[in-house]
């Protein structure tokens, strides 16, 4: 895909390029610079005298309030915990953040960080015990054949939460809509 936006390695390529008598649209395809910058490039460096490079052209727009490295911090906080909401991460990082308001925060994590937010599924998170015993349980019954395992009967289990609300809103990134799973059985 072309770009619009072109640095001074981007320009200094195409006019070495240009320099050894390529057509625009190889140069273009070679560099990734869309045609019409590459022809604009090379008209402002002619119109220089083919002396010096053209200096890139200047940045319209208002600039990010957060920076690329503050957009790290936010984003490895939110995958270890992806419960964490703006205010939260607002609140943990005063210095990085203070100048920055709420919706800010959200639309950081929304638009350029690509997290979503999700209604989190109500189901309690397994215990080590549990993690050990499904494992036990996976190396027990593994060699057993399909014909084995239809032979048993299955029943529908639920699971009840006594305590609080198992359900809140979390972030995630667009591919994992649920948490990733943490134990794995061979052919399950």
């Amino acid at each position: 895909m072309s770009r619009r936006v072109t640095t001074r390695d981007d320009i200094a390529a195409v006019i070495a390029l240009y320099k050894a008598n390529h057509v625009l649209r190889e140069i273009s395809a070679q560099t990734g610079v869309a045609l019409r910058v590459v022809q604009n490039l090379v008209k402002r460096f002619r119109d220089l005298g083919e002396d010096e490079l053209p200096a890139p052209l200047p940045k319209f727009g208002r600039p990010k309030l957060l920076s690329p490295r503050t957009l790290l911090v936010i984003s490895r906080q939110v995958r270890s915990n992806p419960s964490l909401t703006a205010r939260e991460v607002k609140e943990r990082n005063p210095r990085l953040l203070s100048h920055v308001s709420l919706s800010c925060v959200q639309q950081a994590l929304h638009n350029d960080l690509g997290f979503k937010s999700f209604r989190a599924h109500r189901k309690p998170l397994l215990t080590k015990r549990q993690k050990k015993n499904r494992v036990k349980f996976c190396k027990k019954y593994e060699v057993w054949d399909l014909e084995t395992w239809r032979s048993v009967l299955w029943s529908d289990e639920a699971t009840f939460s006594v305590t609080g609300s198992n359900g809140g809103r979390v972030y995630r990134p667009p591919p994992l809509r649920r948490a990733p799973p943490t134990i794995q059985c061979k052919d399950c």
